[in-house]
């Protein structure tokens, strides 16, 4: 859920600038289109990086158990939490461009 969030947001801010959205899963991927990213947190790939990997092995794997069961409930809410900044981070870049 909360790397479908991101991707969301992120494809929004690529429509925003007016640039085509691809048919892509990969948030560092997304995030690389963009023209915003220069003061993109460095902090925030390593956590980019886990969402794009565990969203591709959630959605083509058979073993969703075992990657449900690495995840903790307090991993799942900071996931959730970050989530909630990088998509008002590309809300409020989208809105700077909608200026």
């Amino acid at each position: 859920m909360a790397q479908q969030a991101i991707e969301k947001a992120v494809k929004a801010l690529i429509e925003a600038e007016g640039k085509t959205i691809p048919f892509e899963h990969n948030l560092r991927r997304l995030l690389n289109i963009t023209g915003s990213i220069g003061d993109f947190p460095d902090d925030w790939w390593t956590k980019i990086d886990f969402l794009s990997q565990y969203y591709l092995n959630a959605r083509y794997k058979e073993d969703i158990v075992k990657l449900q069961n690495k995840i903790t409930s307090e991993v799942a809410k900071e996931f959730l939490d970050f989530a909630r900044e990088v998509t008002e981070w590309c809300t409020l870049k989208t809105k700077l461009i909608e200026l």
